[in-house]
This record gives structure tokens, sequence and C-alpha cells, in this order.
């Protein structure tokens, strides 16, 4: 099953960002020549994907400030937002709670756009960062990535219907690929091991539409138990050029 997830800015182009000014009260006054128009604070933009399939609901904080209204649950992303830029602590906590799953420092840079992404088991809980660079979709064509996320599969790699190549290189858990254009269409997708060659999930007339900036997400547990922690296929829609 692929879920889809609509998590855009919705800024004009991939290096355009979009700062927006509160306007200020006119003050009643015989001369406004020294007014000035207070100056845009240094921003980037981030999306957050919790992807530990055992990890509990989560309070996410950026040095101090809380980022999410609601606790993030596996499988749950957070729409790109602005971060302050520089060094930025991020900590990771069970819902309510005070007990720190995770803490970790990134380095924000400026007009810079990134998904970042919770990984692993709950015991060795980890967060990458992954700086978003992809070519203006056409309304002919989508940009698509995939992240390996699940912990127990090895290898493997994306592949589409009609496609004679695979749309990934071999990836192994933790990699990102880059964004690929790929022709709009209805594909049938599978998950292949490097391995064997098997395949290991398949997802049946997935539309990719033009216009389109796509994550497929690897995500879940190859050996479990628990259906809300199997291992799965996801689609996240990065941005839409309107």
């Amino acid at each position: 099953m692929i879920k889809s997830f609509i998590s855009s800015p919705r800024f004009k182009s991939k290096w355009s960002l979009v700062a927006t000014l509160i306007g200020l009260p006119l003050l009643v006054s015989g001369c406004l020549n020294n007014f000035d128009t207070p100056p845009v604070q240094p921003a980037a933009y981030i999306s957050i994907y919790q992807g530990s399939p055992d990890a509990p609901a989560m309070d996410i904080f950026a040095n101090q400030n809380r980022v999410n209204n609601q606790p993030l649950n596996f499988a749950e992303v957070l729409a790109y937002s602005p971060f302050y830029v520089g060094e930025r602590s991020f900590r990771f906590s069970s819902f309510n709670s005070t007990t720190t799953l995770l803490q970790k420092d990134f380095t924000i840079e400026q007009d810079a756009i990134y998904s970042m992404f919770l990984l692993d088991r709950v015991a060795d809980l980890d967060a990458i960062l992954i700086e978003d660079e992809w070519t203006l979709p056409t309304a002919d064509s989508a940009q698509v990535r995939m992240v390996h996320l699940s912990p127990d599969t090895g290898e493997v790699f994306l592949q589409f219907s009609n496609l004679s190549t695979p749309v990934t290189n071999n990836m192994s858990f933790g990699d990102d690929s880059n964004f690929t254009m790929v022709k709009k269409n209805t594909y049938n997708v599978q998950i292949k091991s490097v391995a064997t060659g098997d395949v290991l999930l398949t997802a049946n007339d997935v539309q990719i539409n033009g216009n389109r900036v796509y994550t497929f997400v690897l995500r879940g547990l190859a050996e479990t138990t628990n259906q809300n922690q199997k291992m799965d296929l996801q689609l996240i829609t990065n941005y839409v050029n309107f």
C-alpha cells in the first residue's frame, strides 16, 4: 500500500523561498521619513518524517522551541516549515514526556530546503538531514527519489514498470537517492533485493503526475508480527509546481 502526504512549501521554484512580512500599523504623525521595515530573519525550510517503526508518538524541539502541535507518529510527516539558520539542536522525546529519545545537532544553511528523517528502531534511534535539490518538474514529468528506512532489509533498488533501467542505484539502509526525472504515467512499482533479485514489495497502478516532486520511503520492518510496523512503501509529495 502506498500512502501519499502533501507537504509543499508552495514557493515558485526550488530556489525561491517566500518570506512573509507582517504589516506594521501606520502611526498618525506628521512625518514617516525615518520609518524602517524590520529585517527578515534568515531561514531555511525543513520537513520531518518519523521513520522509526517501534518509537512512541513524539514531540520535537529545535533548541527550546517545540516544532509540532500534535504528536508525530510512525510514518507521519511534518510539512516544510521555516527554521532559523546556524547550529540547531534537535531533540526528540516521547509525547508529553521529559524523556529524551535522541538529541542531535545540525547546521542549517540560509535559503536551503531539507528533509529530516528519523530512522532505526527506538533503541538505536538516529536522524539524518538531507538537502533537497531537485530540478523543476514540468507538465509532462516528475522528479522522483527514494529513502531507505527499513532497518532489517538489505540492499535494494526501486524499479518502475515500462522503464528499462531502475529508478535508483543500489541502496542500503539509511541511504537516499538523487532526484530523477520520470515521465508522468501510471506505473507498477517494485522494491527489489540487490542480493537475490527477488521482488520484496509491489505497488500496482501508482500514478505519477507531472509538475510534482516525490519521495518514495521504504519504511518498517521486514521481520515482524506487528502489522503497524510491517515493511511498506510510502509516497510523499514534496512539491507541486502550480
